[in-house]
């Protein structure tokens, strides 16, 4: 997976989810190639203020997968075998500002249906959990195939599989509500 090309903002094919918007090209915010004078490279000398503002950057995002998960770079075993769609980006809440607005530096989580009558019922297109992975043991063994095949790569060391395993071990049960009163 590492490699695969960024693509413009519009052409990411983020799965429709309940309750959530995916960013649009006007929600990201925009870099602007800027003049001050022919001096300002080579020398740091400002001669041209305010500067002359030309075309922005192209603003470059993975593309996703059909559980809006990333594409691109080193897929770590959450991602290989997921239990929800994370996210890079957030929308601010109304408590905290614009919702059309977003959070710098934080990111979701965003859990998939435990079942198919949930996610029917939510209209989710991802596949829930049980849809995915019949028993936590299926899910405990496909995240430590993928962790041996991350370090067998030299992406990760062995010593941090148990406790990638472990973590996981623990997201199934909080996702699934696995001793929660």
């Amino acid at each position: 997976m590492i490699g695969l090309t960024p693509v413009a903002a519009d052409k990411v094919k983020f799965p429709k989810l309940p309750n959530l918007s995916a960013p649009g090209p006007e929600s990201i915010h925009k870099a602007y190639r800027v003049d001050y004078g022919k001096d300002f490279v080579s020398k740091g000398i400002v001669s041209q203020e305010p500067p002359k503002v030309a075309a922005p950057f192209p603003m470059l995002v993975p593309q996703v997968d059909s559980d809006g998960n990333d594409l691109p770079g080193i897929r770590m075993p959450e991602i290989t075998v997921p239990l929800a769609t994370y996210l890079g980006w957030n929308f601010f809440n109304e408590r905290s500002g614009p919702t059309s607005e977003l959070v710098s530096l934080t990111g979701s989580f965003v859990p998939f249906a435990r079942t198919k009558a949930e996610r029917e019922l939510a209209k989710d297109p991802r596949p829930s959990i049980e849809e995915r992975y019949k028993t936590r043991d299926v899910y405990i063994e496909q995240i430590t195939k993928a962790a041996a095949d991350l370090a067998g790569k030299g992406y990760l060391m062995k010593e941090d599989i148990p406790r990638i395993v472990q973590q996981a071990a623990t997201r199934w049960d909080w996702v699934n509500g696995v001793g929660v009163k």
